[in-house]
């Protein structure tokens, strides 16, 4: 069994043990579609690969230690996935989402043992990879990208000199089909 890492805490920091439910090979794509009155078919607003955020359901399931309730590792685990941040698969250690819960998790209680599902709402809706570092030098200063999906990028440029840059020029090159 793997696990997954939120909030820069690894779930089995709560002994918890994870089961995919529902992974999906792509989020679902948006649909901008209008029907004008007395029109067959409609007509189609969004274009290209616009997709909504992707929702993903992982059933999970943990023990109790000796000397806690089920009811307290509940309260534990709740805090420790309220609001939004960094999630992460171990199945995947390279790449995180930005998300939060949807919905209220159910929960299913016994005397020794917890059991509940996450339904993760990943908002973009793709997996981000590292941050890539590197030094500008003078002519092209090519980045590898290793992406499969238009996502936004986000360019920081420093200068830690105290020359002056000029003309500084930044091409986006799409990758091929």
């Amino acid at each position: 069994m793997s696990g997954f890492t939120f909030h820069g805490v690894h779930s089995s920091t709560f002994g918890i043990y994870t089961q995919d439910q529902a992974r999906t090979i792509l989020p679902a794509r948006r649909e901008g579609k209008i029907t004008i009155p007395g029109r067959s078919g409609s007509y189609e607003g969004v274009r290209g690969n616009v997709y909504d955020e992707r929702l993903e359901t992982i059933l999970c399931a943990f023990k109790c230690p000796a000397g806690k309730t089920v009811p307290e590792i509940c309260r534990e685990i709740a805090y420790w996935l309220s609001g939004s941040g960094r999630l992460s698969y171990d199945k995947e250690p390279d790449k995180h989402y930005m998300a939060s819960l949807s919905g209220a998790p159910p929960m299913a209680q016994h005397l020794k043992y917890g059991e509940f599902t996450l339904t993760w709402s990943c908002n973009p809706p793709f997996a981000l990879g590292r941050t890539v570092t590197q030094p500008i030098a003078s002519g092209e200063n090519p980045v590898a990208y290793r992406g499969t999906a238009e996502t936004p990028c986000l360019i920081v440029l420093r200068n830690p000199s105290m020359a002056n840059v000029l003309n500084v020029t930044i091409t986006a090159i799409k990758m091929s089909d």
